[in-house]
């Protein structure tokens, strides 16, 4: 039970698809149609069967109210937050005065938020993963949800711009019928492919199934064995990754659906399909057309043709590029979708805004800000800093350029009518590393093959037991 004892010790709105549809890449059975017509429709935002929280709001009780809100950004992103708070300290109509800070992390946040601020400062808005916002929601009841305000027609957000976010966008924070997070920066788990290298090695077009995948990251393995630069044996093809979204994603790759039974099963990863996604990743691992880098971060091996592919985030896109560019690198790169069994995919996921329980004036002031940071001026300069999804056409419109000069986070914006979230439920705020350690085990070498039957079932028994204890 090496794997246990380690844990113990340790729908989118056809206005956005008219400034996406006009990608560049070829349109197949991995591209799926992006017009308009082809885009589903988008559910109402929904509302709580429980009694709303309704308190007699009015402007007056907000004057001099003072807030705090807690993120985990740092750099860009939170230079430019901490811009965006003092525009609105200026602005806003009602005199509410909001102050940032930054936690680093949002492990250390989280920690701030369950043990408390080493000074004692006190949180009225969080910026945090969904998983974690459910988690305080469900088991601890810190957090408002925001169904009523999102509704309401003096202060919510209007129809128009509650609609153009797309719904996966907004699924991560939903549970039992509330909204409990608003979302802010989404990225998505992308393959990040070199056109170049591919087209040299006699592919034209990217991979359409994970047979196709699987040729392609084995000639390139080929190709650098061959070749008379010693220093890159044993790379090309496939850097491996292991991160929990990497995981999934080749899992749903595969077929694996309703991983966590919310009717009382649990998690539920001990399936055909896992060992199949499994198999399949350890034979390129086996036969060296996937490897293992000794660098935390894949962006130069990738600029030096040492991965044909690699599993990313549309939020390393500013870091590749920046790799290319200190590389010498002139290939041609872009983003792909995960292949599937039955059609690609992406998962999406991120930050979402949270309003933490406090007084009824605090809330509403916290929610006035968050509902400001999510209008699409300041949206844009967040998606400027970060290299994040943008919320919708409006937000879109004011990043033309960005996206002319950023052609991969074109690319990427086409893959939103099929991405795909994680789990939305509490304990995959713990469940995911559990993932990514039997991943792991799965990947290694030294792991025998025949003990991956194994390891799957031993998984599902640890989840059940970081469940239990949760």
């Amino acid at each position: 039970m090496q794997l246990l004892g380690r844990l113990k010790r340790g729908i989118i709105l056809g206005l956005l698809w008219l400034f996406v549809a006009c990608q560049v890449a070829p349109r197949s059975e991995m591209t799926p149609d992006l017009s308009p017509s082809s885009t589903p429709t988008q559910p109402a935002i929904p509302t709580p069967e429980q009694p709303t929280e309704t308190p007699p709001w009015s402007a007056e009780s907000l004057r001099g109210v003072a807030i705090n809100l807690w993120h985990p950004w740092v750099g860009a992103v939170g230079n430019t937050l901490n811009d965006l708070t003092a525009q609105f300290n200026r602005e806003n109509p009602w005199g509410i005065e909001v102050k940032v800070t930054s936690a680093g992390s949002s492990m250390v946040l989280a920690d701030w938020v369950e043990q408390g601020h080493p000074d004692g400062l006190v949180a009225q808005g969080v910026v945090a993963p969904p998983a974690t916002l459910l988690t305080w929601h469900v088991r601890d009841g810190r957090m408002r949800p925001l169904n009523d305000w999102l509704n309401d027609g003096e202060w919510g957000l209007s129809e128009a711009r509650r609609a153009e976010i797309p719904l996966v966008f907004w699924q991560s924070d939903q549970v039992d019928g509330w909204q409990i997070g608003l979302p802010v920066l989404r990225s998505a788990t992308v393959l990040f492919y070199n056109l170049t290298w591919a087209a040299e090695l006699g592919f034209r077009a990217p991979p359409q199934t994970l047979e196709e995948w699987r040729t392609q990251v084995c000639a390139a393995a080929a190709a650098n064995r061959r070749d008379a630069d010693r220093t890159n044996d044993g790379t090309g093809g496939w850097l491996v990754a292991t991160d929990p979204l990497t995981a999934l994603a080749w899992l749903r790759a595969f077929g694996l659906r309703e991983e966590f039974d919310p009717t009382g099963g649990g998690w539920h990863f001990n399936q055909p399909d896992a060992l199949e996604a499994w198999t399949f990743l350890r034979d390129l691992v086996d036969e060296g057309c996937a490897w293992v880098g000794r660098e935390p971060t894949p962006y130069d091996y990738f600029a030096q043709r040492r991965a044909l592919f690699y599993s990313g985030q549309v939020l390393d896109l500013m870091a590749q590029r920046e790799a290319m560019q200190r590389n010498r690198s002139q290939d041609v790169w872009t983003v792909r979708p995960y292949p599937g069994k039955s059609k690609p995919l992406v998962l999406v996921s991120g930050l979402s805004y949270g309003v933490l329980r406090s007084t009824p004036a605090q809330e509403l002031a916290t929610w006035l800000f968050i509902r400001w940071l999510q209008e699409p001026e300041p949206q844009a300069a967040l998606v400027r800093a970060s290299g994040a999804y943008p919320m919708g056409p409006s937000t879109l419109a004011r990043l033309e350029d960005y996206r002319a000069g950023n052609p991969q986070w074109g690319e990427a914006l086409t893959f939103i009518p099929i991405a795909q979230i994680p789990p939305n439920v509490p304990t995959w705020r713990q469940a995911q590393w559990v993932v990514q350690d039997a991943f792991a085990q799965a990947l290694q070498g030294t792991t025998p093959r025949t003990a991956l039957p194994d390891i799957l079932a031993e998984l599902d028994v640890t989840l059940a037991d970081v469940a239990g204890g949760w």
